[in-house]
């Protein structure tokens, strides 16, 4: 009897020591990561934008081109951080309407937009901790490359002769390079009554003297 009694009471102590829990199981569970905030708002971008163009940076910095309704707006971003925004106010003090493209090198871009019923403009942007607007130039169509071939973003817009008149007048292209941080005329190409390309290479030939 003391045998048997003595192994009943093992078998009992064998089971209450299966039913107290291991250490680990009172261990904590670690804590998921923290969710990523959303990025900042772009002012202007509240209502929602359109991206025309997103334009890498060096330091994994980029400049976008957006667009809402009623206006537009560049951001400048180093990845979700916002380092500035801005409108970009044509020579009436407005801001242009639309964006339509943008180049970027070497630190700077160009960036053309479209605004009222029948103009346009590129507009030299210098990034560095902000965005500075440093010259626009503004016509009737508006082009943004690299005419030169020297990595830095250049312009090109159509103009009209106004003669003898805005519908049937002669238009042509007067083209811009980036120099010393701003926009400088290189030339025009001849007036013509068609639909002419953007150049590809700055124009040298002289302009229309009465615009």
């Amino acid at each position: 009897m003391k045998r048997g009694l003595r192994r009943c009471a093992l078998a009992a102590l064998g089971v209450a020591v299966l039913a107290i829990p291991s250490a680990a199981a009172f261990t904590a569970a670690p804590a998921p990561p923290p969710a990523a905030a959303p990025p900042p708002v772009v002012p202007g971008c509240e209502q929602g934008c359109e991206t025309v163009f997103t334009a890498g940076l060096p330091g994994g910095r980029r400049l976008e081109g957006l667009r809402f309704r009623g206006g537009s707006v560049l951001a400048y971003w180093e990845g979700a951080k916002l380092l500035d925004s801005k409108q970009v106010l044509g020579s009436d003090g407005h801001p242009y309407e639309t964006v339509t493209a943008g180049l970027c090198g070497a630190g700077r871009c160009s960036v053309a937009f479209e605004y009222g019923v029948h103009s346009a403009a590129v507009a030299s942007v210098r990034l560095d901790a902000e965005i500075t607007v440093d010259t626009a130039v503004e016509g009737i169509v508006a082009d943004v490359r690299d005419l030169n071939g020297d990595g830095r973003p250049d312009a090109s817009v159509r103009q009209s002769t106004y003669e003898p008149s805005f519908a049937l007048a002669p238009l042509y292209w007067e083209t811009y390079v980036q120099q010393d941080d701003r926009l400088v005329p290189t030339g025009c190409t001849t007036p013509v009554q068609a639909f002419e390309a953007a150049p590809a290479a700055p124009a040298t030939g002289p302009c229309p003297t009465n615009v």
